[in-house]
């Protein structure tokens, strides 16, 4: 099992040997593999590729710096009646308020204040976003005012409240006259020029989760490079230093993601707001919102954003996707309107909007894979929906594999009346189709009570686990009467210790291989699931459900690209799986 070998001391410049251990071989093994290379590289885009869909597809910038005078005048225009909200309740005594308190009304006097007061800080906080700071001082003593008055009325000074609240809704009138914006282009000097408010739009709407995987991620596309710096120049090239960092490696990388998401979580805060559609665009551009600066994604269109006037169009990359601009219909193809025979009618179409930031209506790269039945882009939808079909493949081999490990391990460990009822009840579940138990426990399973996606990979490890726990109870039955497990039980081990400790690790080489395939077969069995209507539901997509969108052979490209992407991610995974069982095997090392 061991060679010798050469490598670089420890500074003294002169080479020694040392022995190869059993991952060492198994890595020299996989590295003479072309096809395990080219799969894991494929494998890594694609995962990349889901995990890192809202850098790449999003309808929400990167950075938005934007004067929103829609909003500026709104908070302008309300100042005066929040200062009324305000007074209404600051004139009346606290056992007036009580008294009188509706049920849906705040139950103390001084929370009703608070109620009434809160708006009027966020709309001074909208204008003061807008304003440079030497206009602060305005607004500043007009929410000081209220503040006054809040004091005066819970000191029951009601002549204060009176003068206080008249000074206030006198300066709220000035405000709304002085501060009214001077639109851009204007060539007016009247009114207050606005100034932008910068926003990162895109990352308030990341969680932490999906920070902590693109963290991780991008530390293990990096790997090769650190990894190599690492050992040449903090471990000298010394192999034993080596191996005993391999585990601080591992854990540190999850150390640093997790440190990003935190970190993440501490400066934006962000949730998901994956099936939210943002208002930036078409705020942008209708002029709600002037940008004067915004960075969109490559894809600059939301994963549940919509273009109806565009519904099944095919890749504008084709001929058939070619649009009149004026009117709108189709040039070419089987969608090219026909005028009526005899009236000479051509029904009108539906212009197409062109939102900002999007490529213009003939522009190859403008839905490069089609569209669906709303108009909603196919290839941000295919980027997308691979989370749903990776996350099921890896958390179905997971959990099966977890699950066929202990009962394997039960089974070949105690033999017995422990072996036979566990090979009676792997022996019934075999017996029954297993897409047919799937899909009946898919029928019953309610949406609103668990996820699809994580039904999904329960249900597929609980019907799926008999395979990798007939291949541990075999290895286990070979491995038990080894001498190192006699040693074990002479020694006093617990059989938990010594089934866990010292077994299992020698019986992990065929249920690594099961596990490779089991993330392909999982990944088969969810889009199965979901072509049938019983995965994921809208506008949440997987790869299964979205060649599900249409059967129509004109609409070829609903069923043609995630089609492929299913199949190039099911042979890769195969292909990886030969390769770690062939280098798994001694009997097949070179």
């Amino acid at each position: 099992m061991t060679e010798p070998s050469t490598a670089a001391g420890l500074g003294d410049g002169e080479p020694r040997t040392y022995s190869k251990d059993y991952w060492d071989l198994v890595f020299e093994q996989l590295a003479r593999r072309p096809l395990f290379k080219i799969g894991m590289t494929i494998l890594a885009l694609l995962y990349a590729t889901a995990i890192y869909a809202p850098l790449i597809a999003n309808d929400r910038p990167y950075v938005l710096e934007a004067i929103d005078y829609r909003a500026y005048k709104k908070a302008a225009r309300m100042l005066g009646p929040v200062t009324s909200g305000v007074l209404r309740i600051a004139k009346q005594t606290e056992e007036e308020y009580l008294a009188d308190r509706g049920e849906r009304a705040p139950a103390t006097y001084e929370g009703a204040l608070d109620a009434e007061l809160s708006p009027a800080v966020s709309r001074v906080a909208t204008m003061l976003d807008h304003l440079p700071p030497e206009d602060a001082p305005e607004l500043e003593r007009f929410l000081g005012l209220l503040e006054d008055v809040k004091a005066a009325a819970l000191a029951g000074d009601a002549a204060t409240v009176a003068s206080v609240g008249d000074e206030a809704k006198a300066l709220a009138k000035t405000i709304r006259k002085e501060y009214a914006p001077r639109e851009e282009g204007s060539e007016s000097e009247e009114g207050k020029v606005l100034i932008g408010v910068v926003s990162y739009p895109m990352f308030e709407a990341t969680s932490r989760w999906e920070a902590f995987f693109m963290a991780l991620w991008a530390l293990v596309l990096t790997w090769p490079i650190w990894n190599f710096l690492i050992n040449r120049v903090l471990l000298r090239r010394d192999r034993e230093r080596i191996r005993r960092w391999r585990k601080p490696k591992y854990f540190g990388t999850l150390a640093i993601a997790l440190v990003t998401s935190m970190v993440w979580a501490s400066l934006f805060g962000g949730e998901s707001a994956t099936f939210d559609t943002a208002p930036y665009k078409s705020a942008l551009t209708k002029g709600g919102l002037v940008a004067t600066r915004v960075i969109f994604p490559p894809l600059p269109i939301g994963y549940a954003e919509t273009h109806l006037a565009e519904a099944y169009r095919p890749p504008t990359w084709t001929e058939t996707s070619i649009m009149d601009e004026v009117t709108g219909h189709y040039v070419a193809g089987v969608r090219k309107p026909k005028a009526d025979p005899i009236t000479g009618f051509l029904p009108p179409a539906t212009p197409v909007e062109i939102r900002h930031g999007e490529p213009g209506l003939n522009d190859w790269n403008r839905h490069i894979a089609g569209t669906d039945s709303l108009g909603r882009d196919f290839l941000v939808r295919i980027a997308w929906g691979g989370r749903v079909s990776l996350t099921v493949g890896i958390l179905s081999s997971a959990l099966l594999t977890v699950i066929g490990v202990i009962f394997g391990c039960l089974a070949g460990f105690f033999g017995g009346w422990v072996d036979i009822a566990i090979m009676r009840f792997i022996e019934i579940l075999q017996s029954l189709p297993a897409m047919f138990l799937i899909l009946m426990a898919m029928a019953f399973t309610d949406p609103n009570f668990i996820d699809p996606i994580f039904a999904i990979v329960i249900v597929i490890a609980l019907i799926r686990w008999t395979g990798v726990a007939r291949l541990v109870r075999g290895e286990f039955l070979r491995l038990r009467e080894q001498e190192f497990v006699v040693a074990a039980r002479a020694l006093g081990f617990s059989s938990w210790r010594t089934i866990f400790r010292h077994v299992l690790p020698n019986a992990m080489s065929p249920v690594i291989v099961s596990a490779a395939f089991a993330v392909a077969s999982g990944i088969l069995t969810e889009s199965v699931v979901s072509f049938l209507g019983f995965g994921v539901r809208p506008p949440q997509a997987s790869w299964g459900s979205l060649v599900n969108e249409s059967k129509s052979p004109d609409h070829w490209w609903i069923q043609v690209f995630p089609g492929l992407l299913i199949f190039l991610t099911v042979t890769c995974y195969n292909l990886v799986g030969d390769a770690v069982r062939d280098a798994l095997d001694p009997k097949l090392k070179v």
